[in-house]
Parts: C-alpha cells; sequence; structure tokens
C-alpha cells in the first residue's frame, strides 16, 4: 500500500485518511436502475453465454483452506431457481 501511496499519479492528489474514513466522494457514481443493471458494462461482456464449472475438489484439497475455518458467505444478488428465466 506504501508503495502506491508514493506513486507520482496519488502522492499529491490524494486524502488517505479520509479516504480510510470513507469520507471521500468517487469521482463518478454511475446511476443504476436495480442491482442487477448492466447498462454500464460492455454487451461483449453481458451477452457472453455464462461458463459454470465446477471446482476440482482435488486441486481445492491441495490448497490450505483454514484461513476460512468459521467463514460463511451467501451472495445476496445470487439467483434462485424462481428468478431464472
Amino acid at each position: 500500500m506504501t508503495e502506491m501511496k508514493e506513486h507520482p499519479f496519488f502522492k499529491n492528489t490524494v486524502d488517505w485518511e479520509a479516504l480510510e474514513q470513507r469520507q471521500v466522494a468517487p469521482p463518478y457514481n454511475p446511476s443504476v436502475e436495480s442491482d442487477r443493471d448492466l447498462q454500464h458494462f460492455d454487451t461483449q461482456f453481458t451477452d457472453e453465454a455464462p461458463n459454470l464449472t465446477p471446482d476440482d475438489p482435488n486441486v481445492i484439497a491441495k490448497i490450505d483452506q483454514s484461513e476460512f475455518d468459521g467463514f460463511e458467505y451467501v451472495n445476496p444478488l445470487q439467483m434462485s431457481k424462481e428468478d431464472a428465466v
């Protein structure tokens, strides 16, 4: 983080303390119709068919997962079967 703060682009232009306190207004705040509004994404990406590949359990088993012990998360925007078209 220090390296980024010292970069000439950011060095004298960002109030890092105000930013950490969330007191800095964003330079651009897009208007959205809903949580699933995609109007600001290029159709090159939104027209792509989703490629849902399951994680390989053998690969996952080799990764140390102890940092996630007790962690749970459910994406509130995840589509349910009822939302599907």
